[in-house]
């Protein structure tokens, strides 16, 4: 059973690539490898990867890896935002990137799901929001 994580953000990114290699240059600034491959091709205004964090050894990732998916501008995520806040409590209207994680396998890398958390909050404000807690969903 998979588990996913969404992030409403506020960037001004235009393209899901690019915005996606923004947020790698960031978790790559943070420290530690990573170990990834590119998802895709996707639409301009969606990016995915397949990322991990790196082993010691350089040849592959100490956890099962997950999925990092990004989804830019208003009118692309705007079912999603209506879904998850209809009356617009958590101040997510207007949000125009959605970065969600998705997490599989017996093994999940959670220490590189608080890295792209701290990563979006860093970059873009994120409100972290899950179907089983909503937005109550603390790190």
């Amino acid at each position: 059973m998979a588990y996913r994580l969404s992030f409403f953000c506020r960037s001004g990114e235009e393209r899901g690539d690019e915005a996606l290699d923004r947020l790698l240059d960031h978790l790559l600034e943070g420290g530690g490898g990573l170990w990834g491959e590119w998802l895709g091709p996707f639409e301009d205004w969606v990016a995915a990867f397949r990322l991990g964090t790196g082993s010691s050894d350089g040849l592959g990732a100490v956890a099962d890896l997950l999925t990092l998916e990004v989804h830019v501008g208003v009118a692309e995520i705007a079912e999603r935002v209506i879904d998850a806040s209809p009356d617009d409590e958590w101040g997510i209207w207007g949000s125009d990137l959605l970065a969600t994680v998705t997490l599989s396998g017996d093994n999940p890398d959670w220490a590189l799901v608080h890295r792209i958390w701290a990563a979006v909050a860093d970059l873009w404000g994120a409100v972290p929001w899950d179907e089983s807690s909503g937005f109550e969903i603390v790190l």
